[in-house]
């Protein structure tokens, strides 16, 4: 009886240490036989070809991870930002008002366009006509209308930002050709009015403007073509009102009968005629003392204007 005592309590304590001795066993790099083989296991199993599937653009963005909790740190990350509370998603065309109002608050896009607050300012020199307000208030209009991004108070700022930056260019490229153009007409009649003869020539055709334009006379030399060049500087405007003024000097029948643009000649030649037509027709009016001097007043200014032009 005692030996068979002895021989089971052997036998228990042989077993116990091949439980022990199994089970505490440990493998290279610490790890115990059971835990290196469910290592393996994960090593082996392809999650970025379970997640990709046959989407090749995806499988390589997921290249970018080292191993799944990467991938999964990085994606609640994003989640988390998305979900923050300090988006609001751009309506859509299916958007309800709610969400354009959702939107239209949370961006400061106000109740109609012309509740905007327009930060930007015209650059200094800058001076807009009443047309161009008027563009600029279409275009605000225009963005307001389209919604979304387009009406966002920093897009409408921009646009009036890239407006008045345009038109300064442009502005720019007027007054270049302007001057361009001012050089170019003064070097020409220099060249065939010498000496003396530019500023009597100048004279001739400032006092031809000041007649038939009279108050209008500043104005109209600066008056500006879609260009930038004056009027007052273009080459055959200041030719013909040179001619005219030589032709017209100081003879009031001549600016008279040049007036609205006419041919001083022409139109004195056409009331000769008419006059003379009297003694065939009206005996008793052309012998009258006011078409008789009339008479002699045209053929003064007539024969004054072929003296001149005799000479030029």
């Amino acid at each position: 009886m005692a030996e068979e005592t002895a021989a089971t309590e052997t036998t228990t304590e042989i077993t116990t240490e091949a439980a022990t001795t199994t089970t505490e066993k440990p493998a290279k790099g610490g790890k115990t036989e059971a835990a290196s083989t469910a290592s393996t296991a994960s090593t082996d199993f392809d999650w970025r070809g379970a997640i990709a599937g046959e989407d090749k653009k995806l499988a390589k963005r997921l290249e970018r991870f080292t191993d799944l909790g990467q991938f999964g740190k990085s994606y609640f990350e994003a989640d988390a930002k998305l979900n923050d509370g300090k988006r609001v998603v751009i309506p859509g065309a299916d958007a309800t008002d709610e969400d354009r109002a959702a939107w239209a608050k949370q961006r400061g896009i106000p109740e109609s366009p012309d509740k905007y607050e327009i930060k930007v300012k015209p650059p200094e020199g800058l001076e807009l006509s009443e047309g161009e307000q008027d563009r600029l208030k279409a275009i605000t209009s225009r963005l307001w209308k389209a919604g979304g991004l387009s009406a966002d108070p920093e897009v409408v700022n921009l646009a009036h930002e890239i407006y008045y930056q345009e038109r300064m260019e442009a502005e720019s490229q007027m007054m270049a050709q302007a001057t361009i153009q001012k050089e170019e007409t003064e070097a020409y009649l220099k060249k065939i009015w010498p000496g003396q003869d530019l500023k009597r020539n100048i004279a001739f055709a400032d006092q031809a403007i000041s007649h038939y334009f009279k108050e209008d006379f500043a104005a109209i030399k600066d008056l500006q073509f879609a260009d930038g060049t004056r009027l007052g500087d273009n080459l055959q405007f200041i030719q013909a009102m040179a001619r005219i003024g030589r032709d017209t000097m100081e003879d009031p029948v001549f600016l008279e009968a040049g007036r609205n643009g006419a041919d001083p000649g022409k139109s004195l030649d056409k009331e000769l005629e008419s006059i003379m037509s009297l003694r065939a027709t009206n005996r008793g009016k052309y012998n009258s003392p006011e078409t008789q001097k009339r008479l002699a007043e045209i053929y003064a200014a007539k024969a004054r204007h072929e003296e001149r032009q005799g000479a030029n």
